[in-house]
């Protein structure tokens, strides 16, 4: 009996000796080829930066030169990226978009379109970095009487900054005469007690889908916790009650008031986000009487608190 016991340990030794090897060896092999696999990366993103920038894609070729250019590269490809980057950057030309109306005033809320790719949906005054070559430009402006647009080819060279490329949106006349109209009906109709017009619709702010959305989440969090609370309550009640451990007891009423403050905080938040959607949708003037807030209310069926919505 003694000798079986003595081979049977011998053979968990020498098992777990293999094992032992085994993991030793896996590992290293395992971190050789993984930094193989990250020099390969470093040197196909060297040469397709060279291919890019050759080919006047110095947008492109900048991406690859941050991937070629980090510390985990090898030193020397490391280097060579980094000089790269920095002619790269010095080649890369920028413009300045800026469009005018008719009497001369800027216009702001424009949308820029460069080889058919959106740019900016404003003209902000700040140089949008360009390859170097031809362009097509495409501004777009919204007006009462329709989209004005202008187009403008461009030839832009390397190394060319801040270049202030400016096109004039010419409209048909329209704007300028119902504007003019809309200032005549306001100023006749100022002692007459005419209506004022009806504001346009505005879309719902973005902050009654964020809170709304919050509030789902909460509310979800809460039925989580209480579904796993309840869950161990059952178990207590099968093995041990009503001897359980006070510890274990004190957690899951915990739990059950976290699921209650959680709850509640959802519900607010929620009830929130759908107020603020609907009076934005109705166009409702007391928008800015609404001041939603949450303050702590007890009285949760398991001695936990909820957030009471208060106006």
């Amino acid at each position: 009996m003694g000798h079986d016991v003595a081979r049977a340990r011998a053979r968990a030794v020498m098992a777990g000796a293999a094992l032992l090897a085994i993991v030793s060896f896996a590992a290293p092999a395992a971190r050789a080829t993984e930094a193989r696999d990250e020099k390969q990366a470093c040197v196909a993103a060297s040469e397709k930066a060279q291919q890019l920038r050759s080919a006047g894609k110095l947008g492109e070729a900048r991406d690859q030169l941050n991937v070629c250019g980090r510390a985990e590269c090898p030193k020397l490809i490391q280097q060579d990226c980094t000089q790269w980057m920095s002619e790269v950057l010095a080649s890369m030309p920028s413009v300045v978009p800026a469009a005018k109306d008719g009497k001369g005033r800027d216009l702001v809320d424009v949308r820029l379109t460069v080889d058919g790719k959106v740019a900016t949906e404003r003209l902000d005054g700040k140089p949008i970095v360009i390859d170097p070559g031809v362009h097509s430009f495409l501004f777009e402006a919204k007006g009462t009487s329709g989209t004005v647009t202008a187009k403008e080819q461009v030839v832009v060279k390397p190394g060319e900054k801040n270049r202030i490329v400016t096109v004039t949106m010419a409209s048909d006349g329209r704007d300028e005469q119902r504007a003019t109209a809309a200032a005549g009906r306001a100023t006749s109709g100022a002692g007459t007690g005419a209506p004022p017009e009806e504001p346009p619709h505005r879309s719902p702010p973005i902050v009654a889908y964020v809170l709304g959305g919050l509030g789902i989440a909460a509310l979800g969090a809460a039925l989580y916790f209480d579904l796993a609370a309840s869950s161990d309550a059952r178990g207590l009640r099968d093995t041990c009650a009503p001897d359980c451990n006070q510890s274990d007891v004190d957690d899951i009423q915990s739990r059950y008031t976290l699921a209650g403050v959680t709850a509640g905080v959802g519900g607010a938040l929620l009830v929130t986000g759908v107020i603020l959607f609907i009076v934005h949708a109705n166009g409702s003037s007391r928008t800015g009487a609404l001041r939603p807030s949450l303050q702590p209310s007890t009285g949760s069926p398991r001695g936990g608190s909820l957030a009471v919505l208060r106006f």
